[in-house]
């Protein structure tokens, strides 16, 4: 009886360990605007998005005449200064450029108010429009000046296009940057796919290899070969917002496959990233818009179902790495 007792505790105990997931205790970065709140703070609070969308709504009213100018503008926030550009190798450079939205939220006469959003900041800032005669508005506009990356934005709008130059309050290491931005419409899809317009490289995880290979006879140099955090061509392919994912489609994937489809999620939802790598990826996303540093309300059920999925795997994933010097 007792050998029986053993026997059936020990078929249990493997049945229970069979989806466990090795190194539970494995860090992932996760960004603080994107965590999923917890249900009793998501039934106590109405959604960030609906009070967006009244909040929205409301300055629209505000603003009738303006309507042309009151909106998102979106674009690249270019060096307009000396600064050195990230060179991963001959395959991968960022020119330190992030794409940017000035939102136009109200204007009262001469009076304007509206914030920024960008590399994870969102920041508001009020100033002045004035109109030229030639029929485009001159805006001056300030931000509060207690972040490290607050500064003054001066813009010219005419024939649907925002032109323009940013100066920091403070020494930081790009202190100008110039822009041209586009009036753009953001709205949540949740059928909207990757597109390859740029590789995911996380230049913060590297492996080397040295290599001797010979050049002439008995006369031998040393390569090294530098790989980057990488993910493969299957981030084209699965959509973690419109229908729920399979275990079997992710416990094999590998680290940055699962990284960039749960990240998608938050892109679709105008989340502006910190992370640079992460960043740059989806900054080329010609559907992107950053639009909130905080989306913590705004996930489906659908959403929550699979984030959480994937941060389960995500966290014992083996990295996959990438050469990026190829021709």
């Amino acid at each position: 009886m007792k050998n029986l007792f053993y026997l059936l505790f020990l078929t249990l105990f493997i049945s229970n360990c069979k989806d466990a997931i090795k190194n539970s205790e494995a860090k992932i970065d996760i960004e603080k605007g994107t965590a999923i709140e917890a249900e009793d703070a998501v039934i106590e609070e109405t959604s960030n998005m609906a009070q967006r969308q009244q909040q929205e709504q409301a300055e629209k009213l505000k603003a009738e005449e303006h309507l042309d100018l009151i909106g998102f503008w979106v674009g690249y926030f270019e060096r307009d200064s000396e600064a050195d550009i990230l060179f991963v190798d001959e395959g991968y450079i960022w020119n330190r450029e992030n794409k940017i939205n000035i939102a136009i939220d109200q204007i009262d006469g001469s009076n304007v108010v509206g914030h920024s959003v960008v590399a994870g900041n969102d920041r508001p800032f009020e100033g002045e429009m004035i109109s030229e005669e030639d029929g485009s508005y001159a805006f001056t506009v300030k931000e509060p000046g207690d972040d490290r990356y607050d500064g003054i934005f001066t813009f010219t709008i005419k024939d649907s296009e925002l032109i323009g130059t940013w100066s920091a309050y403070k020494k930081i290491e790009i202190p100008r940057r110039k822009y041209t931005l586009e009036k753009k419409t953001f709205t949540y899809n949740p059928d909207v796919m990757l597109e390859g317009a740029k590789e995911y490289v996380d230049w913060t995880k590297k492996i080397q290899t040295k290599e001797k290979v010979e050049m002439a006879e008995n006369e031998f140099d040393e390569w090294i070969s530098t790989q980057f955090a990488s993910a493969t061509s299957l981030i084209y392919t699965m959509n973690a917002s419109n229908r729920l994912l399979e275990k079997s489609e992710v416990e094999n994937l590998q680290k940055g496959d699962l990284t960039i489809i749960r990240n998608t999620i938050y892109a679709r939802h105008g989340y502006s990233y910190k992370n640079r790598p992460l960043r740059v990826f989806f900054d080329a996303q010609p559907w992107y818009i950053p639009v909130h540093s905080n989306i913590k309300g705004d996930f489906t059920e659908i959403e929550k179902e699979n984030i959480k999925l994937l941060l389960k795997y995500e966290q014992n994933a083996a990295e996959y790495y990438d050469t990026f010097g190829r021709g």
